[in-house]
């Protein structure tokens, strides 16, 4: 238990100190590998206009990624989190492996929105505890929220970087006034 304090401890303070949305999903995902005894993990992101993706995995073959990436473009795009088709992969894997591997999987949900997913697999037989997945819940929540706020960061830059442009290319002069 204080390990998994000090893991999300960890993950809280690279929250406010990084917007980095790549290093913070491999951070999350390498902690919550870890914490879970588990082997291998992806997280998936949907992307609004162009649908899921893997955003960061872990020890997972080439062939199984591809799979993996068709296997999450069949999740509808507006998934209600209680009703993701998680246990899809569990038995996917258990029909492949003759029972040799085990997954646990959840949503990322930020806002009662579905914008991701993330899994972990352990390359030997056993199920997953309630505080297996209550642990990887509390790491879902957190990459749920950073996912958010890097994208909300991203759109600012962007929109900040389309007004500079634009106000360095104006031709006319422009006076901005505030209320008062």
């Amino acid at each position: 238990r204080v390990r998994q304090r000090d893991y999300l401890l960890e993950i809280s303070r690279a929250l406010t100190g990084e917007l980095n949305l790549s290093k913070l999903l491999t951070m999350i995902l390498n902690i919550s590998v870890e914490m879970l005894a588990g082997h291998a993990g992806f997280i998936a992101l949907l992307e609004p206009p162009k649908g899921w993706s893997i955003a960061v995995s872990q020890s997972l073959p080439d062939a199984l990624l591809r799979y993996l990436d068709n296997w999450i473009q069949n999740i509808p795009p507006d998934s209600d989190p209680g009703q993701m088709q998680i246990p899809e992969i569990t038995r996917f894997l258990k029909d492949v492996s003759m029972g040799l591997l085990s997954g646990v999987g959840l949503p990322l949900v930020a806002q009662d929105e579905v914008i991701g997913l993330i899994y972990i697999f352990r390359n030997y037989p056993g199920i997953f505890s309630t505080n297996d997945r209550s642990l990887l819940s509390s790491f879902a929540n957190q990459a749920a929220i950073v996912v958010r706020n890097a994208r909300l960061y991203t759109e600012t830059m962007t929109e900040k970087m389309r007004m500079d442009a634009l106000l360095d290319s104006a031709a006319d002069g422009m006076l901005i006034l505030t209320p008062d």
